[in-house]
């Protein structure tokens, strides 16, 4: 295997562990085990910002911008308005099963959360977990756009680049929320500094596999020193993406070498196969994972006791809920026409039905120019 192949698996692994770790929240039987949650406090500081940093790395600098646009509106956009629009459905058909009285206006609250949702810019009433989505697309345009201005002759790179920084001074001083714009400079943060670590390591790294070496073990103790410091020394050290508790010093330093503490933890991973396997799977899966995870434990909600102290079935639910997120997304991929809503057009093996209408005048002008349609 080849090294850029190795290491694209180790953050796949990578990725899944932290789209485990970003699900496990949502459950209220987290306060009732002290261990879980002193490993969460922990586990905040780099949960999120991993996968974001992987995101950054693994962007590509082929297409020009709007062919990522378009490519970015095909992988995580379109499949956003897929989760919406199954999730409504969802939550109706569990409103009329568990309602002792369901109604049409009940109902109807469900479907016109969309519209609220469009208009106030938050889909926190179909989804919370969609600001993620959202962020990571309008941050990967900005790193994007950020590129495309390097790229630009003098002096009229330095008049974007100058720009460019004030909006994203503006977004973050007057946190902008609608469409989670007040994140764009955060993701931006980590996406940048992914894409710049693959930049170095490319020009600096190359003769060796640097995900590999022994200098990686530098990370884990750095991080465990730094964190030990830190909260000795009474620093403020609760990370928290989601809740905008973020600083661009010492918790970016303390962020960072939790990212790559569990990149170099991934190394013997991705040595045991069935939890490799898992893992990356969860890393494709990570978007329904984010999707469906909440409506499953709120089924689970009504079915069985997750506060009480019972570690063995809550093990469990959680694990199938992550199993079922992971078979949605393997079974929705058979389905003709509904998939085309739901994955990336690339990833589509067509039928003959399919290409007739992703070819029709309607809807082909929607179809990024990069993807054949056989």
């Amino acid at each position: 295997m080849t090294e850029n192949k190795t290491r694209i698996q180790i953050f796949d692994i990578a990725k899944g562990i932290s789209i485990i770790l970003m699900t496990m929240t949502r459950y209220p039987f987290i306060e009732t085990y002290p261990i879980l949650m002193s490993f969460q406090n922990v586990a905040i500081i780099f949960k999120m910002p991993t996968f974001i940093f992987i995101s950054g790395y693994l962007l590509s600098d082929r297409l020009d911008f709007k062919s990522f646009l378009h490519n970015k509106i095909d992988g995580l956009i379109k499949p956003l308005i897929g989760f919406l629009l199954s999730l409504t459905l969802l939550k109706i058909t569990l409103y009329i099963i568990v309602s002792d009285e369901a109604s049409l206006h009940g109902g109807l609250e469900y479907i016109l959360d969309l519209p609220r949702a469009l208009y106030h810019g938050s889909f926190v009433a179909v989804n919370v977990s969609f600001w993620f989505i959202v962020a990571l697309f309008l941050g990967q345009l900005a790193l994007k756009g950020f590129l495309v201005i390097m790229d630009l002759k003098k002096p009229i790179k330095y008049l974007f680049l100058i720009t460019f920084l004030i909006i994203l001074l503006i977004l973050n001083t007057m946190k902008i929320n609608f469409l989670w714009s007040e994140y764009i400079p955060i993701f931006f943060t980590y996406l940048f500094l992914g894409y710049g670590f693959k930049k170095i390591r490319i020009h600096y790294f190359n003769a060796t596999p640097f995900f590999y070496s022994n200098k990686m073990v530098l990370f884990p103790i750095l991080f465990l020193i730094l964190h030990f410091t830190l909260k000795n020394l009474n620093f403020d050290i609760d990370l928290n993406l989601a809740g905008l508790h973020y600083n661009y010093h010492y918790l970016l330093i303390l962020s960072i070498s939790g990212v790559f503490s569990v990149i170099y933890l991934c190394r013997y991973i991705e040595k045991i196969p069935i939890l490799n396997s898992f893992l990356v799977y969860c890393s494709r899966a990570s978007f329904f994972i984010l999707a469906y995870h909440i409506f499953i434990k709120d089924v689970f909600l009504i079915l069985f006791d997750l506060e009480t102290y019972q570690p063995l079935l809550h093990t469990f639910l959680f694990l199938l809920n992550i199993v079922l997120c992971c078979l949605i997304y393997m079974f929705l991929k058979k389905v003709p026409f509904v998939r085309i809503l739901f994955y990336p057009l690339k990833t589509i093996v067509f039928s003959d039905l399919e290409i007739k209408l992703l070819k029709s005048k309607y809807i082909n002008r929607f179809i990024p120019k990069e993807i054949a349609l056989a």
